[in-house]
């Protein structure tokens, strides 16, 4: 039994007009919503003149310094160990290659935290350093202290993005490079370098957005930023024209980063992986040493101390009679959140997903309104949330709602990607082999797709997770009355002294994060053995 061309286009046709209406209700009511009143507001708040501008500039100033300098420290660092990792064969590549994502799982606050006992007078690398006599480290603040946590946060992303375009690359153009006698560290620099300029360029914009959107490492570390002062503008003031005046700035400088982003991601995404893997380099034993020896620095001082700094932080308060509150409590709180937040933005992001499977402008400019909202800085987009609320009804004010939805408008993105990719992936002849046999559109849907996708929702859940468990600003600025987060009581520890407390609460961090991003790394690749 054969389906007729105009049955099956008619169908396709209702059902997309369909996910094509939900996906604009989405769009519309979730991530353009904060986008209208930050304009209106910093607008406002501008043309008030409520922020002197040498004060502008001085802020703009220091976030700036900060991203150039996290970048430029970032972007080497995390290139060198991705060719070691992915073009070097060396024993225990794979665990180094492993070691250094972990920091992926931890927000830049809680590195701040554990730097701020790893330094000073009484800190742990202060103990380690005593016996060869260097008495006392200066506190973690300013700007060094800053550039050094956001920068073992950002090396990761760098080593991912760089490790992904390596093993892209065509394997054909270096093997003709070193038939013309091109070898070793010339051939790195004149064939490899080159192809990865495009994908440095790409994590140079991600982790410029990152860095000028952080607001809990530079707060924990007393370096003054765009997002520091926005946050001090708008507690406990009546009038937020100065807060709103800022975001709008931002807003601005990350519009530009936003761009280029684009830009970067339609270049690098035209080239095709190719099936033969490149070539690996033996390193002999003098250089495997060293690069052990240096991935072995990389991981103690990003993942091994600020551990190691946390637990004994929180083994001596605890030994002093200090006790952390109910951390517990709000863990099982925070794991909820993120759980909800997760399943939540998962289907709102499915209609969005449905509709971009038709490649038409209009779906591409929906589906790109929400990594717009996604890539501006969380402060912002809380505070827009924020107002939207106070201007609503009463019962969305300061409610589990709001928060939850605040969670979706940020994170839908997260939850399009692997949808988007996998519902582009099916073959349409499988669902004209379900209508012929007379199911109807929602039971296609039902019985056929989602079986399908169900690997990319659980994917596209699992990240939004992990981003709301880590999330600060917004659930700073919209959680329920007395209801706390870990990282609201790690925040309102370290503000108030209490670093038994805020260890404990970013430990407990560690230990969601690590075994569950273990997990659906393990379900992935069982997935992709599976297909």
């Amino acid at each position: 039994m054969t389906v007729s061309p105009v049955v099956r286009g008619g169908a396709a046709a209702s059902r997309g007009r369909v996910a094509t209406i939900i996906a604009v209700v989405v769009v519309l009511g979730l991530s353009v919503p904060p986008l209208v009143v930050l304009v209106v507001q910093g607008v406002a708040g501008m043309g008030a003149e409520t922020v002197p501008p040498a004060r502008l500039l001085m802020l703009l100033g220091n976030t700036l310094l900060l991203a150039a300098l996290v970048v430029a420290l970032s972007l080497p660092v995390g290139t060198a160990t991705a060719w070691l990792t992915a073009r070097t064969t060396f024993a225990g590549r794979r665990v180094w290659a492993t070691a250094i994502t972990i920091p992926l799982v931890l927000p830049a606050y809680v590195v701040a935290v554990a730097l701020s006992g790893m330094f000073g007078g009484d800190g742990l690398l202060t103990d380690l350093l005593r016996p060869w006599g260097i008495s006392r480290l200066p506190p973690a603040a300013g700007l060094w202290a800053a550039t050094l946590c956001l920068t073992i946060v950002a090396v990761p992303i760098v080593h991912t993005l760089a490790a992904v375009a390596l093993s892209r690359m065509d394997p054909a153009l270096e093997e003709t490079a070193r038939l013309l006698g091109q070898s070793g560290s010339r051939l790195f620099f004149r064939v490899i370098l080159p192809q990865l300029r495009g994908t440095l360029a790409l994590a140079a914009c991600v982790v410029a957005l990152y860095v000028i959107s952080d607001f809990g490492a530079v707060s924990m570390l007393r370096y003054e930023t765009f997002t520091r002062a926005i946050y001090a503008q708008f507690r406990g003031r009546v009038e937020v024209g100065p807060a709103f005046a800022l975001c709008l700035t931002l807003v601005l400088v990350s519009g530009v980063l936003i761009a280029g982003q684009v830009m970067l991601r339609g270049r690098h995404g035209a080239g095709a992986a190719h099936t033969r893997p490149a070539a690996v380099t033996p390193l002999r034993p003098l250089a495997a040493a060293i690069a052990s020896t240096l991935l072995g620095v990389l991981v103690l001082f990003s993942t091994v101390l600020p551990v190691m700094t946390l637990t004994t932080w929180a083994l001596r308060g605890w030994a002093a009679g200090a006790r952390p509150g109910p951390v517990l409590e709000e863990a099982v709180n925070a794991f909820g959140l993120a759980l909800l937040a997760g399943a939540v933005t998962t289907l709102l992001a499915f209609p969005i997903a449905l509709a971009a499977r038709r490649r038409s402008r209009f779906t591409r400019a929906m589906e790109g309104v929400p990594w717009i909202t996604h890539s501006l800085p969380h402060l912002a987009v809380g505070l827009a949330i924020l107002v939207l609320s106070i201007a609503g009804p009463a019962a969305l004010y300061q409610s589990r709602t709001t928060l939850v939805l605040a969670y979706a408008a940020l994170f839908l993105p997260l939850a399009i990607g692997p949808l988007s990719e996998a519902l582009r992936g099916i073959d349409e002849r499988l669902l004209d082999v379900s209508r012929s046999l007379g199911r109807s559109e929602m039971r296609t849907l039902v019985g056929v797709v989602l079986p399908l996708v169900r690997p990319a929702m659980l994917t596209g859940a699992a990240l939004v997770f992990f981003a709301t468990l880590h999330e600060l600003p917004v659930t700073l600025l919209l959680r329920p009355t007395g209801s706390e987060t870990l990282a609201v009581r790690l925040w309102g520890a370290m503000i108030e002294g209490q670093y038994t407390t805020a260890s404990i609460a970013a430990l407990l961090m560690v230990v969601i994060s690590v075994p569950l991003l273990a997990l659906h790394a393990r379900s992935q690749v069982r997935a992709s053995v599976a297909s």
